[in-house]
């Protein structure tokens, strides 16, 4: 296991952790991943990162569990020949957090799994802002952000709310907006902060294409929500055409 800001988890001493950043749990068997987490959270929160899934459960680490602000799990751990959404280890996590627990997945989980096990997915393997996962945790609508003088956790709450179609389309937006570099981020953040309306049909446009036309080419907006246009057609469907409820 290995971390950032110089935390230090060890079974000897069971880190307790009286610090005013969040802390973030990521677990996943790729070092790079670590990598990216730790350049995209910065100096905004605090990342501990397990390779291993069991660890994560080992009961050294209570003072962790209890205290981190959202835990972000990998699906596929190659070298273990497991995928963690046919184990119990989510709910295992559940039962002794009551922080958010998101699938760190690029890929199609049926969405019935997903509502099961987790509280979201991630979409970008490599990191997010603070600022950006922070809004996911708020959105799910089952965390209510406590500050106890030096110790920042997170608590459940019992709210249920729908999400709109505005909402759903304005997140998609804002996670396309990062992926995307240059003029067709700049158009895409003005969309955002400007003019929803025509942001809307941007994702309308691009989900008929995407359903319509055979060959897809690289230069379409879709790659800023996932590498498959199958999979970005599916988020698409998502965010234009369900209820959404979060509970």
């Amino acid at each position: 296991m290995s971390s950032v800001q110089s935390i230090s988890i060890t079974k000897e001493d069971n880190y307790e952790f009286h610090q005013e950043n969040p802390l973030v749990c990521v677990v996943d068997e790729d070092s790079n991943v670590e990598l990216g987490w730790r350049k995209s959270l910065g100096r905004k929160a605090s990342l501990v990162f397990f390779d291993n899934p069991y660890s994560l459960l080992d009961s050294a680490y209570e003072a962790l569990l209890s205290n981190a602000s959202c835990f972000i799990l990998g699906r596929i751990f190659g070298k273990l020949d497991l995928d963690i959404v046919k184990t119990n280890i989510p709910n295992q996590v559940r039962r002794k957090v009551s922080a958010p627990i998101f699938l760190n997945w690029q890929g199609y989980i049926a969405k019935n799994d997903l509502d099961r096990f987790f509280d979201g997915k991630i979409f970008q393997r490599y990191g997010v802002k603070w600022s950006t996962l922070r809004q996911r945790m708020q959105r799910v609508g089952k965390v209510q952000l406590v500050d106890d003088s030096h110790v920042r956790v997170v608590k459940k709450s019992n709210q249920r709310f729908f999400l709109s179609k505005e909402q759903r389309c304005l997140e998609l937006l804002k996670m396309m907006a990062c992926n995307a570099q240059g003029a067709h981020r700049d158009k895409i953040e003005s969309y955002i902060a400007h003019d929803q309306n025509t942001g809307i049909q941007l994702l309308e446009a691009i989900y008929n294409r995407l359903i319509t036309l055979r060959d897809i080419p690289q230069t379409c907006p879709s790659r800023y929500i996932n590498s498959s246009p199958v999979i970005a057609a599916r988020i698409l469907e998502e965010a234009l055409m369900s209820s959404s409820q979060v509970k």
